[in-house]
């Protein structure tokens, strides 16, 4: 029996209606707030938080009874608003602040961001950006145009994937990318196992990665390349994740199973090669907060990839899942990744979703 799960990033998860008004975050937006309805909360910051994945401002509110309610609104991830310019000075303690966007489901004093409007008046959208000048930039949808400003093949036959790459940022609610994995075709076992699903096992709420495929682009995090004659690293920033790939090399005997697997890769001509195997078990997909939803991947999973630089200065990475316990057919697909200028920032996951009770300490 076959099954077509449609996976890609939890936006393309999300009804049209949701894709119009808000991104969706890790742990998915529609099950933690309640995105059809609004509300709008004025008060005094108390403290703020940039954090990874998900950033929260928390302030004092007096409600229609005199009483001062302690309220917290999520923002974007803390990697992502530094990058857009935003500042922690922005929110000064003891200023006043307007939020308006969506409540909780669960938790009566907090919501989802939408705009922020601060004491002087100006306001700034959840996807907006601070230029250098300090001026608050709100586009209404859309990606950042910039290209790729190296986009250079160097001399050697060799090509340099070293460097700082990223999706590019979007400055409004993250368009569907063209290049959305298709389904996943699964055997029965994989949709028996999802049956025993539940949110708690998403890897995220525990700050752990993935996989070496969601994890690259998830969240359009920046994600470092160093390359040399003998392996190319790159590490993540997303969860942080550190894989090795090893260049005219072998598998090694044994392989101590891990969620990133053993690397091995090779040249031919401007594509390197690379084939990875050793994973220990875990999810392809796996998502918690809106739904109770995954695909797991087994010990015998294999993924190859190749990694190539094309004609638009953009890194192109394609890869081939292949997994005879849970997976069908095997599953292809592409993403891509534009150089960049920004530094590259740990992740440093400080998951806040969930906080059983917050002070202003």
């Amino acid at each position: 029996m076959r099954k077509k799960i449609l996976i890609g990033c939890m936006v393309a998860l999300c009804s049209g209606a949701f894709m119009t008004t808000a991104s969706v975050a890790h742990h998915g937006v529609n099950g933690q707030f309640d995105l059809s309805k609004t509300l709008e909360k004025t008060g005094i910051v108390t403290r703020v938080r940039f954090v990874n994945p998900h950033s929260y401002v928390y302030f004092d509110v007096t409600n229609d009874a005199g009483a001062v309610e302690q309220w917290r609104c999520e923002l974007r991830s803390g990697s992502l608003l530094k990058r857009k310019g935003w500042t922690t000075d922005m929110f000064a303690i003891g200023s006043e602040i307007t939020i308006s966007g969506s409540p909780a489901r669960t938790e009566p004093t907090t919501c989802y961001t939408e705009t922020i409007t601060f004491a002087d008046g100006r306001s700034l959208i959840r996807y907006g950006e601070v230029d250098d000048e300090g001026n608050f930039i709100n586009p209404e949808k859309g990606v950042d145009t910039a290209q790729n400003p190296a986009g250079q093949q160097p001399a050697s036959d060799t090509p340099d994937l070293s460097g700082n790459w990223s999706e590019p940022i979007a400055n409004g609610p993250p368009l569907p990318y063209a290049g959305r994995a298709p389904d996943y075709v699964l055997t029965q076992a994989a949709m028996d196992a999802a049956d025993n699903w539940v949110a708690e096992d998403n890897p995220r709420f525990s700050c752990k990665p993935t996989n070496i495929i969601l994890d690259y682009r998830f969240d359009q995090m920046i994600n470092k390349i160093e390359q040399s004659a003998s392996e190319v690293k790159l590490t993540y920033g997303f969860m942080d994740v550190e894989r090795t790939i090893h260049i005219d090399g072998e598998f090694p005997g044994t392989i101590e199973p891990s969620v990133t697997g053993y690397s091995v890769g090779k040249w031919d001509g401007s594509r390197l090669e690379v084939m990875t195997k050793g994973f220990a078990p875990g999810f392809l997909e796996a998502i918690g907060g809106r739904s109770t939803r995954s695909i797991p991947h087994s010990d015998q999973m294999e993924i190859a990839e190749t990694f190539y630089i094309d004609d638009a200065g953009e890194l192109v990475h394609e890869y081939t899942i292949t997994d005879p316990v849970y997976l069908a057919e095997p599953h292809s697909h592409l993403q891509k990744s534009v150089k960049t200028d920004d530094a590259f920032e740990p992740f440093n996951c400080d998951d806040l979703t969930v906080e059983e009770a917050f002070s202003n300490n």
